[in-house]
C-alpha cells in the first residue's frame, strides 16, 4: 500500500485469472474507487510468464506508481503513470525483469532522493538463497556505477539469506532488513 501525495491510496498485489498478473488498485481518500484510475480503479498487467506477483510499491515524486515483484523466477518491475497506463518511457514498455542467480524474487522497492530506484529480494545461488540488491537508473535500465553491473548480492550465513523491507536513509544509504536462516531449510517462492 503507498498514498500518493493527493491522499489517493495505491493497493498492489496480483489478480488471477489463469495466471497471476500485477494488478494495481486506487482509492479515494474517502475509500471508493477513483475511476480515473485506468477507468474503474483497477489495472492489471502480464508480465510475460504465468506467476507475476508484486510485493511492493512506492510512489516517486512526480506521483508515478512503482511496483516490484516477480514474474516466475526473476526480479519484475513496471512503472505506471498516474492515470493507471504503463510509463513508456520505463524501458520503452513500461516494464523491467531481471535475473538473478538461478531463481530471485524483489520484495521490497525505495527511490531515492535522485530518484534512482532500489529494489531488494532474494537470489537463489545454489541450493541457498542469499540477499540481493539492484539499482536502476529512472528510465529503466540498471545502473552500473551500483556494485559495476547494477545489481548486488550479499551472503550472511551458509543456509538461506531473505531480504524482506527496505528504506533509503537520508545520506543515501540503503538500509535493508531481513531472516537469516541459521540450520538447514527449504525455501519455496
Amino acid at each position: 500500500v503507498a498514498i500518493q501525495s493527493n491522499g489517493k491510496i495505491v493497493v498492489a498485489g496480483y489478480s488471477e485469472n489463469g495466471s497471476n498478473d500485477f494488478a494495481l488498485v486506487r482509492y479515494n481518500a474517502n475509500g471508493s474507487l477513483d475511476l480515473s484510475f485506468d477507468t474503474d480503479g483497477k489495472v492489471t498487467t502480464p508480465n510475460g510468464a504465468t506467476n507475476d506477483v508484486v510485493s511492493s510499491v512506492a510512489i516517486q515524486s512526480d506521483g508515478k506508481i512503482l511496483v516490484a515483484g516477480k514474474s516466475d523466477i526473476i526480479f519484475a518491475l513496471a512503472r505506471y503513470n498516474t492515470n493507471g497506463s504503463l510509463d513508456l518511457s520505463f524501458d520503452t514498455d513500461g516494464k523491467v525483469t531481471l535475473a538473478i542467480g538461478n531463481a530471485s524474487w524483489a520484495s521490497s522497492i525505495a527511490i531515492q532522493s535522485d530518484s534512482k530506484i532500489v529494489v531488494a529480494g532474494i537470489s537463489l545461488n545454489g541450493s541457498k538463497y542469499d540477499f540481493a540488491l539492484a539499482r536502476y537508473n529512472t528510465n529503466g535500465s540498471l545502473d552500473n556505477t551500483f556494485d559495476t553491473d547494477g545489481k548486488a548480492i550479499c551472503n550472511i550465513s551458509l543456509y538461506d539469506n531473505l531480504f524482506t523491507a527496505m528504506a533509503i536513509q537520508a545520506d543515501g544509504k540503503i538500509i535493508a532488513s531481513g531472516i537469516v536462516i541459521t540450520a538447514s531449510s527449504t525455501v519455496e517462492n
